[in-house]
């Protein structure tokens, strides 16, 4: 049912970076990222800019930032490393869903840039957009941070994983408040919130389980016996994911730490029984600190112009009403797609009905306004927005329609939880669009849309609107005529480079050598496809065996040839092999 989704029963350590296996799809592993920073662009500097703008309407200065933070994965030495502990696997990019952007800031420059959390406004399994909106003290405190080159600002962003919970053949019976009661009281840090909620460091929490789980109010069916520290632990993190899916929501820690936490919501007194052999997705909580500031301040100190900007508007007639709408356009949304924004207000002094208008969201900007003739509506605080996404299939169009949200002021943030439904989003990695493009075909329920990824349209975007929409893709050389399918289907937002493809990385090959008896030994040479290097090996009757290794960086040269001394090479071959000699 969630086939491709990571599968938290099956989680790896290599070189200090956690690879997640995905759910029945077999050598499929999704690396964790270690960290973010701000992203920087082609062409330079950065994706970060501050626009300090007058408005002539309100009579005010404000302020928009915008910037993408790209989250940080391992490197290509890890990467190969993991391929040689596990041949034939492939590597994809981990998808992390945003929660929100907290400040801090150092005590001498208090601001309201700290009082509320941010939403992203876009993300990628890879990058994702924050517009946040300034008041004029915020504003002018950000650009003297740019220009005086202000230490000690920073930033948190919470998130999660999606994922399939460990399975085990156990039953829990427990009441659930009880049971949040004694975690409330004995978890080192947890926080009794309003309204039944306590908060939990979720590692301390997760380890507080594992280490008192027979003593908890816990009736287990069957009794659980182990001592296994593993399967104790397992056992712990799979109750904790039920836990969560019924009484859990994100929360966000202090500004300053680099520690999950979440928050559980304990109910009325009561049972539940919770079946931990059920197939149930889960979200657990990542978070990232970085300072949003320290990359964009050096390229202040060269041209500061680059990020800082002064956009005038013009004067707005009299008798109008206008709102800013600014949004993030999905990378590399296929043209058969439209997304629209209604905006309806209430009755005014000039118009006494309700009016309504629509903008159509275009790729080319990220800010579009939509003005009204009536300048004193009666309800101000009662504007609405809905969002339409619409499509083409070989019926028609097609379209989903948001909820119905109400918004105050004059400008509006369009976030993607504003979109009616998720989209599949695909990149192909910059440094593996040099050689190669990959084609392909996205399924969406009864529609195949095709795709095509290089080095000048490196996105792909649409809307998912099941579970089991897909895309299958193909590596095709651009330079030579090599062409590699990508083994499995891609169900999740993901950058696929080298490192997604099997070919990849540390591989190995079994080599058995049958000749005469009368021939002592024989001496064969290797050499792997793409390098001049060979490697000589000597084969006896009593260790006709040897295992061949190579190192791949790119998959349209994976394979490998070998010759005897005076022989010729061999076409190239992967995989194991059984060379017969002649005497």
């Amino acid at each position: 049912m969630y086939e491709g989704y990571p599968d938290f029963q099956q989680i790896i350590t290599s070189d200090d970076h956690l690879f997640v296996a995905a759910y029945r799809q077999d050598g499929v592993f999704y690396l964790y990222p270690q960290s973010s920073a701000i992203l920087a662009t082609e062409p330079p500097p950065l994706a970060f800019s501050l626009d300090i703008i007058r408005s002539y309407s309100l009579q005010v200065i404000y302020g928009k930032l915008a910037f993408t933070c790209q989250l940080q994965f391992a490197d290509q030495k890890t990467l190969v490393n993991f391929s040689r502990q596990h041949p034939d696997s492939s590597i994809r990019v981990l998808p992390v869903s945003p929660d929100q952007l907290g400040f801090s800031a150092p005590l001498a420059y208090p601001s309201t840039l700290t009082d509320a959390p941010y939403d992203p406004t876009w993300y990628t399994a890879q990058d994702i957009q924050f517009i946040v909106l300034l008041d004029v003290h915020s504003a002018a405190l950000i650009e003297k941070v740019l220009r005086d080159d202000i230490a000690g600002f920073g930033a948190r962003m919470d998130g999660g994983v999606i994922g399939v919970s460990p399975r085990l053949d156990y039953t829990v019976d427990t009441n659930v408040k009880t049971l949040i009661t004694v975690l409330a009281d004995n978890v080192p840090g947890s926080q009794r919130r309003a309204d039944n909620l306590v908060v939990f460091n979720y590692l301390q929490l997760a380890g507080y389980l594992a280490e008192h789980l027979t003593r908890l109010p816990l009736n287990i069916t069957p009794v659980f016996t182990s001592t296994d520290p593993a399967l104790i632990r397992l056992f712990s993190q799979a109750l904790l994911d039920r836990l969560y899916n019924r009484y859990g929501q994100p929360w966000s820690g202090p500004v300053d730490s680099n520690t999950t936490w979440i928050g559980l919501n304990m109910p009325n007194d009561g049972h539940d029984v919770i079946e931990l052999f059920r197939e149930e997705l889960t979200r657990r909580p990542l978070c990232f600190t970085l300072d949003p500031f320290a990359a964009a301040q050096q390229i202040a100190k060269v041209d500061i112009n680059a990020i800082l900007h002064y956009p005038e508007p013009l004067p707005m007639p009299d008798g109008k009403l206008m709102f800013d709408l600014f949004y993030t356009w999905p990378p590399g949304l296929s043209d058969r797609v439209n997304i629209d924004v209604q905006i309806t207000i209430p009755p005014g002094l000039l118009y006494p009905t309700e009016q309504t208008k629509t903008l159509l969201l275009q790729a080319t900007t990220t800010h579009l306004a939509c003005e009204f003739y009536n300048n004193s509506p009666d309800g101000a605080d009662s504007y609405h927005y809905q969002v339409r996404i619409t499509w083409s299939t070989d019926h028609g169009r097609q379209f989903l329609i948001g909820e119905l949200t109400p918004f105050t002021g004059s400008t509006l943030v369009l976030g993607y939880n504003a979109l009616p439904c998720p989209f599949l989003t695909i990149n192909i990695d910059p440094g593996f669009a040099s050689s190669c493009r990959l084609s392909g075909i996205f399924h969406s329920q009864d529609k195949n849309v095709p795709l095509l990824l290089t080095e000048k349209a490196q996105w792909f975007s649409y809307p998912r609107l099941d579970k089991e929409d897909h895309a299958e893709l193909t590596a095709e050389q651009v330079s030579g005529p090599g062409v590699v399918p990508l083994p499995t289907p891609v169900m999740l937002s993901t950058t696929i480079g080298a490192w997604c493809f099997p070919q990849f990385g540390a591989q190995r090959a079994l080599i058995t050598v049958h000749f005469p008896a009368t021939m002592p030994y024989v001496e064969l040479l290797f050499q792997a496809q793409g390098r001049d290097d060979e490697q000589a090996h000597a084969f006896t009757h009593s260790q006709p065996t040897f295992e061949y290794r190579w190192t791949v960086t790119s998959i349209f040269a994976a394979g490998f040839r070998y010759r005897t001394r005076t022989g010729e090479w061999s076409d190239y071959v992967s995989g194991d092999q059984t060379i017969d000699i002649e005497a």
